[in-house]
């Protein structure tokens, strides 16, 4: 009966792999050892595996070793091992079984992962990383209604990116936590993209409001495809750190984007107070070159603002009686 003994990183990742076609192996520093391993903290004839005849289970005895043995964090002389057992000796981690242990079925290779894998270029990423501070900087100059200066746009500008950098990492981490590949590299295309789409969309927002009347209209629309868009780009980064299912994925995605929407619209559900003294203003300057209509005149504007008074008078008065 073949013994399979696989080397194992801090987090669970296959670093070697070996089978031997005999009943029993030994394992420690030493060069006449079946699998050497050069670890410090390993005696020179650390352990010992051998398969029982009769139950043709592994059992693994520890040969009076300095540091000692632990079978998952616990330690022991003598114990039966499977596949499911962590052993750890010195600050090596081994994982012992029998060569016929079961494998999970294969996954079905997806052709979206393969149509993503232009997500994997690093040219591309320092592209979409210098688009987004450029938007972020154009961005921080139009809202300004003083005098800026390159060296406060930038340091404003870098300052977003850096902190933006903390979702792809933190999703990295889960990943090699989760003993899958960083793909840090996508990751960050993906967060790119995101983000320049979510400053076009403002752009966007800022021209329709520069140019139709109907400002709430425009603010809600725009709203909704922000949602859609913060919804795919969850899922895609689920999609590109984890082996999951797609309705887990889809699940994940939709409460995260349902989180998101909640803190958005709350102040719009719960501000129950029809007048602020300090009220919010966009200070977005656009010339007329985003105008895309005719403006409007100062006749029709005049007879829009007496007939907006009228109806404040109107409203004045029923709130009196």
């Amino acid at each position: 009966m073949a013994i399979v003994v696989e080397v194992l990183s801090r987090n669970g990742k296959v670093l070697n792999h070996q089978v031997f076609d005999k009943a029993q192996i030994s394992i420690g520093r030493a060069y006449d050892n079946d699998i050497r391993i050069d670890d410090p903290y390993i005696c020179p004839h650390h352990i010992n595996i051998r398969a029982d005849e009769d139950t043709k289970a592994l059992v693994l005895a520890d040969v009076e070793s300095l540091n000692g043995v632990k079978v998952n964090g616990k330690s022991g002389t003598n114990a039966l091992i499977g596949y499911d057992d962590i052993i750890t000796i010195g600050r090596t981690r081994l994982r012992i079984f029998r060569h016929k242990q079961a494998v999970a079925p294969a996954i079905v290779l997806s052709k979206l992962e393969e149509k993503m894998e232009w997500l994997s270029m690093r040219r591309l990423c320092v592209l979409f990383a210098m688009i987004f501070i450029a938007l972020i900087s154009a961005n921080f100059y139009f809202n300004s209604i003083v005098e800026v200066n390159v060296s406060q746009v930038m340091k404003v500008s870098l300052g977003v990116t850096a902190a933006a950098c903390i979702w792809p990492f933190s999703f990295a981490l889960l990943s090699i936590l989760a003993k899958k590949d960083a793909h840090i590299v996508s990751q960050f295309n993906l967060l790119w993209l995101f983000l320049i789409s979510h400053e076009l969309l403002n752009y966007l927002q800022a021209m329709l409001q520069f140019n139709l009347s109907s400002v709430q209209f425009v603010y809600w629309f725009i709203l909704l495809i922000k949602g859609a868009l913060f919804f795919t780009f969850l899922w895609f980064t689920l999609f590109i750190a984890f082996h999951q299912s797609k309705r887990m994925r889809n699940s994940i995605s939709i409460a995260g984007t349902a989180l998101i929407a909640i803190y958005i619209l709350a102040p719009h559900v719960f501000n129950t107070q029809k007048f602020s003294q300090s009220p919010r203003y966009s200070s977005k300057i656009l010339t007329p070159a985003f105008r895309v209509t005719s403006p409007e005149s100062t006749e029709k504007f005049v007879e829009r603002s007496e007939g907006l008074i009228e109806d404040l008078k109107h409203d004045v008065e029923e709130g009196n009686q």
